[in-house]
């Protein structure tokens, strides 16, 4: 190869890397279908190498405004790789990576957010993400699940304080992900189960121990008796 076809060659990878390094974040998101898996935000700027999302979402979970840069090699597949993080005194670190391609989600999640509406009828404040992985496949089933999570119930719950959480893993059950929460006592448990189109199903069971003043009260709530305890069952889209 001659010294010209060399400078050539060297020249055209120069600019596509500049290409790459200055493509506009917006555009890139817009191109890769981001809004089908579920991601927004109120404001995109920057390039592809270090944008910053301005509060985005991930389908009900506010994210807050993260810092963002997004694969190359995902994006000339036709997909989203996104690779966030946030450092902010008031809401506290978050960090991970959300995939727009099958399978698509998120992974290496940890930090916490709030959850918008929480639960139904559950009072859900807040969740933590501690290395959380849950991803879907083309048909919504889950495909992978690891880590774990932990949601807050500040709201209180007749009478019970549930401010330290309920956590638990993250695994796939029958195509579903599934969260098996408990509290540190194991007298509160809270079973979440959703699907890749973001529809979900929870059952929050508490163990009154034959307690007939806490069981009224719960009773007023709308749990109903069950055999762990009185439970109350909800089912939502996030």
């Amino acid at each position: 190869m001659s010294a010209r076809r060399r400078w050539g060659l060297a020249a055209l990878l120069f600019a596509l890397i500049l290409i790459i390094a200055t493509f506009p974040m917006r555009l890139a998101l817009n191109l890769s279908g981001a809004t089908d898996a579920g991601i927004s935000a109120r404001d995109v700027r920057g390039s592809v190498w270090s944008g910053e999302l301005v509060d985005p979402r991930l389908g009900a979970l506010p994210l807050g405004t993260v810092r963002a840069s997004l694969s190359p090699l995902a994006l000339l597949g036709g997909g989203v790789d996104l690779a966030f993080s946030r450092a902010d005194d008031r809401l506290g670190a978050l960090a991970g990576r959300l995939h727009g391609s099958n399978p698509r989600g998120i992974s290496d999640v940890s930090g916490t957010t709030s959850i918008s509406g929480g639960l139904g009828m559950i009072p859900i404040d807040t969740i933590r993400f501690e290395g959380a992985t849950v991803r879907f496949d083309g048909a919504g089933k889950c495909a992978s699940a690891a880590g774990r999570i932990q949601l807050a119930v500040t709201a209180p719950i007749a009478g019970l304080d549930l401010s330290r959480g309920l956590s638990g893993p993250l695994t796939c059950a029958k195509g579903r992900a599934q969260a098996a929460l408990a509290s540190q006592s194991g007298m509160e448990r809270l079973t979440l189960l959703f699907d890749g189109d973001g529809a979900y199903r929870a059952q929050f069971a508490i163990n009154v121990d034959s307690d007939p003043a806490m069981a009224g009260a719960l009773a007023v709530l709308g749990f109903k008796p069950g055999p762990g305890g009185f439970v109350l069952a909800t089912s939502g889209r996030f």
